[in-house]
């Protein structure tokens, strides 16, 4: 059984020059906003591409846009963490990594 979920979130951190270059460097008075985003269609395409010929199962992906709106591939985490988005974007994806576990057992 093959199960296949793709989850991203954006994190807008540019408004604020404290957060333009790492997130990271948290502004407790002016917080980012993390939100849900949805990739084209043809971006998702060439990143399963990819986690294929990585052979990757699971991995967190870095990717900006640029000034003209193009999606720029930065790295691949082959064991990323996403507790920081999990949460902020209502993903709760450690749910959804046990509920898969336990319906492929």
């Amino acid at each position: 059984m093959e199960t296949s979920r793709h989850t991203l979130d954006s994190i807008c951190e540019s408004i604020v020059e404290q957060t333009e270059i790492d997130f990271r460097k948290y502004n407790s008075e002016f917080p980012n906003r993390t939100v849900p985003y949805e990739l084209p269609s043809e971006v998702k395409q060439k990143i399963l591409n990819l986690m294929k010929l990585a052979d990757l199962n699971c991995a967190s992906l870095d990717l900006i846009l640029d000034e003209q709106l193009n999606h720029i591939f930065l790295e691949i985490n082959p064991v990323g963490q996403f507790g920081m988005t999990s949460r902020p974007c209502n993903y709760y994806l450690e749910k959804v990594i046990a509920n898969t576990l336990i319906q492929t057992t």
